[in-house]
């Protein structure tokens, strides 16, 4: 670059940092709310209460079973991790017969059904 060329950008420079100085007699840091954002710039939310009387979710077929299932699962196999008991409680879940299946299937109907009771009780108060 010669050196026209490298004042004239110079020149530019000396502008732009006017400019930067004159914007940053007014400059306004952001409020202490405003600080809670994360690096993105985007607001971190606050993460809501759980009302305690609200009542539980309701299970899965599967999670029922797993719930019946697991001290024996844990006799049989001592040894096994949680995560490890769930993937022999997930094998033995898949290979119930039909029959067996329904049975499962229409106790998590049924606490369905206790579920959305139990919500529209809870509904009622708030």
């Amino acid at each position: 670059m010669d050196d026209k060329e490298k004042k004239k950008w110079e020149k530019k420079a000396e502008k732009d940092k006017e400019r930067y100085l004159e914007e940053m007699k007014s400059y306004v840091p952001p409020s202490e709310s405003e600080e809670d954002s994360d690096d993105n710039g985007k607001k971190k939310k606050k993460k809501a209460k759980k009302d305690p009387n609200k009542p539980k979710r309701n299970m899965s077929a599967f999670f029922l079973y797993s719930c019946a299932n697991r001290a024996s699962v844990k006799e049989k196999n001592p040894d096994a991790t949680f995560g490890g008991l769930a993937k022999i409680i997930s094998v033995e879940f898949k290979a119930l017969s039909d029959k067996e299946r329904k049975k499962w299937d229409k106790k998590a109907v049924k606490d369905k059904e206790r579920y959305d009771e139990a919500m529209k009780v809870y509904n009622a108060k708030n």
